[in-house]
């Protein structure tokens, strides 16, 4: 099912810059950049004008985001960062309310067999809703048409079919198994409807047109180079205007917590390695063997 429905708007990457704190800049893009594949429903969680002026009212004092973050969110793994994120605006919006995150959903031995991600009600839709999460960043092997296992982590490990796969026939079926419909009704649910939310960005050869079934085509977009293609296309001005944006950083694209092309080059010739400029664009350079690992089912 598409997400991009008529009136559906997404936060872009010029409308961050308009952000002064990386803490909301964060929540904005992890609750309402384009998602990455069209798979799910979410009339609820559209930007609307008042979801904006909420974030720009936070953006002028963000420090009930922040003492969310430091109280609820011990790690600096991307993905709690991520959920903790979709915590705070989902208590803090008014139409909406969290019932219960991270919830266990166990067998008759105690066995977990999953949990649900989020479970919360929409009181404008008289609805409640079951929303599974991932954050993600892929780079695709090669341009053309390609299959979803041809886009991989830049670790080289992950794929995003993989990823969807799992979400979708373990992960979003929960609710319909009878210890799910249990472990609903323990928090005051009889009935829901199932979300996806797969959030990152999509990396493209040198810039070049890759395409796959069930993408998003407002997902937002990023290109990746070796090392090699990256200094002798790009004069060393060009190189300058990037800088090394180090992993807990990827959800806020703090430019101010950057560091210099040489050390990313550098460091490039080892393991990838995710770029930034001024305007919130991201590249990633790689070492010229990417992928790391062969890609074998």
């Amino acid at each position: 099912m598409r997400l991009s429905k008529p009136g559906y708007r997404s936060i872009k990457p010029l409308d961050l810059q308009h952000f002064v704190s990386p803490y909301t800049r964060a929540l904005a893009w992890a609750c309402f950049s384009a998602p990455l594949v069209n798979i799910g429903d979410h009339p609820a969680l559209a930007l609307t004008p008042e979801r904006m002026a909420w974030l720009q009212s936070l953006d002028n004092d963000d420090q009930p985001l922040r003492k969310h973050l430091q109280e609820r969110c011990k790690s600096p793994r991307l993905g709690l960062v991520f959920e903790s994120l979709w915590h705070f605006f989902l208590e803090q919006d008014r139409s909406t309310e969290l019932i219960a995150h991270n919830l266990p959903v166990r067998n008759a031995r105690g066995r977990t067999l999953g949990e649900f991600d989020i479970l919360y009600h929409d009181h404008t839709l008289q609805q409640s809703f079951h929303l599974e999460l991932a954050v993600k960043f892929f780079l695709a092997m090669r341009p053309g048409d390609i299959p979803l296992s041809a886009w991989l982590g830049p670790n080289s490990a992950d794929r995003l079919d993989r990823k969807l796969e799992r979400l979708q026939t373990h992960q979003l079926p929960l609710a319909n198994s009878p210890e799910g419909a249990l472990a609903m009704s323990n928090v005051g649910i009889e009935h829901c409807k199932a979300q996806l939310r797969v959030a990152g960005v999509l990396f493209y050869p040198q810039g070049k047109r890759a395409t796959s079934a069930c993408l998003n085509n407002d997902h937002p977009k990023g290109t990746w180079f070796s090392v090699q293609q990256f200094t002798t296309q790009k004069t060393e001005k060009e190189q300058a205007t990037w800088r090394l944006l180090e992993k807990p950083h990827w959800l806020s694209a703090d430019y101010q917590q950057t560091q210099g092309i040489e050390k990313a080059l550098a460091l490039a010739t080892k393991r990838p390695q995710m770029l930034i400029n001024q305007k919130l664009e991201r590249c990633f350079v790689v070492p010229e063997h990417w992928p790391l690992i062969p890609n074998t089912d």
